[in-house]
């Protein structure tokens, strides 16, 4: 009695065995026959895999995980990087913006001095001159 119990969880506790039961053979073929023209083209992409498979073999892609560190240490330079590049950029903005100011400025003053000049060349024109 011990053992058929036994069987029996270890029956039930097989993966399978809710396949068998809640799909019978004819819902499988039914399962099969709905997916036969995809089947070939799968088939050729599973070749294809086994043909690569010395290439995910080869001792560089085993290497992969050795280069993980190193990653690790390149995205943190590279995102210090960037965080200089932003700060360089907001501070070549800033100078930029106040060179445009500057110049602006500049410029009214030197139109200001060329009103100033204009009229003084104007009222020493209109005076006559005397000798």
């Amino acid at each position: 009695l011990f053992f058929t119990l036994v069987e029996d969880v270890i029956k039930y506790l097989d993966p399978q065995y809710i396949d068998r039961m809640a799909v019978p053979d004819a819902m499988k073929l039914q399962f099969i026959l709905a997916e036969e023209q995809v089947i070939p083209s799968r088939a050729a992409l599973l070749e294809q895999v086994k043909n690569l498979q010395p290439i995910l073999d080869s001792a560089s892609i085993q290497a992969v995980p050795d280069h993980a560190a190193k990653l690790q240490r390149l995205s943190q330079i590279h995102i210090q990087q960037q965080e200089q590049r932003q700060e360089l950029t907001d501070r070549v903005k800033m100078l930029l913006e106040d060179y445009n100011k500057m110049t602006l400025l500049l410029s009214k003053q030197f139109v200001q001095w060329n009103e100033i000049l204009t009229q003084l060349e104007m009222a020493k024109e209109a005076k006559p001159v005397a000798e």
